[in-house]
């Protein structure tokens, strides 16, 4: 019988995420649902029903508007008579879970894709309706062993509720098209300097101004020509443009912006540094060793599961901007360590991170708690009639 699954998340998705998650479902066994917790960006809807997903809105547009589209939710819920939902971020997961639980929803799972965001921003009210959302789940499926591990230890989550699936990859949609490095490399006049990359939101957490403070010690102890491409939307770019320029980098750093095309962008660089002070698992990373790039990262959260420090990349404390300094510069002077170290981790990463291995752990892991769950409600009816 096919399980009608509904997938539950932010009105938008700069990842491509739920369209992967569209495209690798088990189709024979799922009908796919997805919903929005705000209005649904049109990009996103275009590219789940172009995948035979139907795209359900609960038009919130603030949190004010939360307890209305909760009863709305119950009622979708009831009507299209959902058996598993399944939540993505934060405040999707606290809606969700609170309305799939009223409507008597028959499998809840939340997928935890941060790890220690709200207790390392000291948000007390945040940590308690993560643990909220975890009584409210029947499993919590954690993108990283880090992840797991925090919910047990700081948020006191039950050990036998969480299962721990690593983040995946469309090896199709990580494919740079034929003369990307050339073009993309003519496009940002990067001429014959090695090309340092960091592709993430502009965001404190992904750690930005720790590579722009590393850059003038950089600059003093290498000759090597160099440039850093920072891709990347976010409310911090003026900030960080003016750190540069006060830093007096601003001749190394080009500012490129939100880019679709990040495979093209990964295949004409030579490096990716990732000097997160915080992250779930750094998902930027497995698609650039797959693509044969040798990453500098920090020894953070889920990214040593990613990294092979020394084999595939090198790891760094975080936050420390002279650490990072060394390490760049290493790649920059050492040709040989630069080659060794490139395509390191592409087989590690193929048979680790495919898109089409999640989606089929995610699979068995509603198989395993769909039967649990029937054989506690068959239980209780059994002990009912026994007792009568």
């Amino acid at each position: 019988m096919v399980k009608t699954i509904l997938h539950f998340s932010e009105q938008a998705d700069t990842s491509g995420f739920f369209p992967q998650l569209a495209k690798w479902h088990g189709r024979s066994r799922y009908s796919m649902l997805f919903g929005s917790l705000g209005r649904l960006e049109p990009g996103l809807r275009s590219a789940m029903e172009e995948r035979g997903v139907r795209c359900l809105s609960l038009d919130c547009g603030s949190r004010w508007d939360y307890p209305a589209g909760l009863v709305r939710l119950v009622g979708l819920l009831r009507r299209e008579r959902v058996d598993v939902l399944h939540t993505h971020l934060f405040d999707p997961s606290v809606v969700g879970l609170c309305a799939a639980t009223l409507a008597a929803t028959p499998l809840r799972v939340m997928t935890r894709h941060y790890s220690d965001y709200h207790t390392r921003i000291d948000r007390p009210w945040h940590v308690r309706l993560d643990r909220l959302c975890t009584r409210l789940s029947h499993v919590v499926i954690a993108v990283s062993q880090h992840t797991a591990d925090h919910m047990v230890e700081r948020e006191s989550a039950p050990a036998d509720k969480i299962r721990v699936v690593l983040n995946g990859i469309d090896f199709d949609r990580v494919s740079p098209t034929a003369g990307a490095r050339e073009s993309i490399r003519q496009e940002l006049d990067a001429g014959e300097a090695t090309a340092i990359l960091m592709m993430s939101r502009l965001h404190p957490e992904k750690g930005q101004s720790h590579l722009f403070e590393a850059l003038p010690r950089i600059k003093r102890q290498t000759s090597r020509p160099f440039v850093v491409w920072v891709a990347g939307a976010g409310g911090f770019e003026a900030a960080y443009r003016e750190q540069v320029r006060s830093l007096g980098c601003d001749d190394v750093v080009r500012f490129v912006g939100f880019r679709k095309d990040a495979a093209d962008l990964m295949a004409a660089a030579d490096i990716l540094v990732l000097p997160s002070v915080a992250e779930a698992f750094g998902l930027v990373l497995a698609e650039a060793l797959y693509l044969g790039k040798p990453v500098i990262a920090s020894r953070v959260g889920g990214i040593p599961e990613i990294v092979a420090d020394g084999t595939d990349g090198i790891l760094v404390s975080p936050g420390d901007s002279e650490a990072l300094a060394a390490a760049i510069c290493r790649l920059l002077d050492d040709g040989s360590l630069r080659a060794r170290l490139s395509g390191a981790g592409r087989e590690r990463v193929r048979n680790r991170f495919g898109f089409d291995t999640m989606m089929r752990s995610y699979e068995r892991i509603y198989e395993e708690f769909t039967q649990e769950r029937k054989a506690i409600d068959d239980g209780g009816r059994l002990g009912s009639h026994h007792v009568a």
